[in-house]
């Protein structure tokens, strides 16, 4: 008897050891989003009018995304239109750009980080040299974008993480989505019990 008490013991010690690296093996809460659902999350903040240097006005409609895992960034094709306050001249065009992403504490949002535009062409420069146009409109294109909210957590959602000691940790582009894994609170921030 002694010997199979011994067994049992053992067993539900195994048992307890495997349930805890379980737990391990989940990791802490992670909200995924796909592709697809960035795409309409960005949508609803779209289209983004921005006023550069008291001369442009831009227009930047909603983008069509895509994943990039391997180099951690997301990318975008927008369609885009600039106006010269001063000249009275306008432009419309096509921008191709990828960004990293940052978690912006302050209002529990997703932005663009680090933005690059890849590739810009406007459908007719006018009377201006199209490289100049297309570089011009580049280096205003990132100035738009950066920081530009794409998500921004619910705060019913925030509030719930919080009150099990969980906050935004990291933000990560991977091929199943855009990842936001939560970290537990320091703990002097540690929620009321």
């Amino acid at each position: 008897m002694p010997r199979r008490r011994h067994l049992l013991a053992s067993l539900f010690g195994l048992a307890l050891l495997s349930l805890g690296g379980c737990a391990a093996l989940v990791g802490p809460p992670t909200v995924t989003l796909s592709e697809t659902e960035i795409g309409r999350l960005m949508e609803r903040n779209f289209p983004l009018d921005r006023s550069l240097l008291d001369i442009f006005d831009v227009t930047v409609n909603a983008p069509r995304v895509r994943l990039l895992p391997e180099r951690k960034r997301l990318a975008a094709v927008v369609d885009v239109r600039a106006r010269n306050r001063l000249l009275g001249l306008s432009w419309q065009g096509q921008i191709d750009f990828d960004a990293a992403l940052r978690w912006d504490a302050s209002d529990q949002t997703v932005r663009l980080d680090q933005v690059r535009v890849q590739d810009l062409a406007f459908a007719d420069p006018g009377a201006f040299n199209r490289n100049t146009v297309e570089r011009l409109g580049a280096a205003l294109a990132e100035r738009v974008l950066e920081g530009s909210a794409i998500y921004r957590l619910p705060a019913e959602r925030a509030a719930q993480l919080r009150a099990k000691g969980y906050v935004p940790g990291s933000v990560d582009v991977s091929s199943r989505g855009l990842e936001i894994t939560f970290v537990p609170l320091p703990a002097t921030a540690a929620p009321p019990r």
